[in-house]
């Protein structure tokens, strides 16, 4: 059984494998410093395509973003896990703001990822 205090982070999408592990190192360490515990949260990383789509279909918006959240609940389930949803991140932006900003590829994610989830939380 898992221990309450736990939580679980799921990641979708196409990323360099190489990078998956310090990609999950910063979301549970943005989760702690929040001082969230006991969550779930989803991050899907997505093209330019795939996120327009996304932010026309359900914030009826004609651009592509970087980030979207797409919130679940605030309450426990059954399992003691609040579900917060869905961090959706747009790999060709975040390569894009990289390489024209020269930006550090992870603290440009660290940023998104914890705007994302303010997002899931209001």
């Amino acid at each position: 059984m898992r221990k309450s205090k736990e939580n679980v982070v799921l990641l979708k999408g196409k990323v360099d494998d190489g990078e998956l592990k310090n990609i999950r190192k910063i979301i549970e360490g943005i989760l702690v410093e929040m001082g969230l515990v006991s969550v779930e949260l989803s991050v899907v990383f997505v093209n330019f395509l795939q996120a327009k789509k996304l932010n026309e279909k359900y914030r009826n918006m004609d651009y592509v973003p970087q980030v979207l959240a797409f919130p679940i609940s605030k309450k426990k389930d059954a399992d003691r896990l609040i579900r917060l949803g869905d961090v959706v991140i747009c790999i060709d932006k975040w390569n894009e703001e990289v390489k024209v900003f020269k930006r550090e590829k992870m603290e440009v994610l660290r940023e998104w990822i914890k705007h994302g989830i303010k997002n899931l939380l209001k």
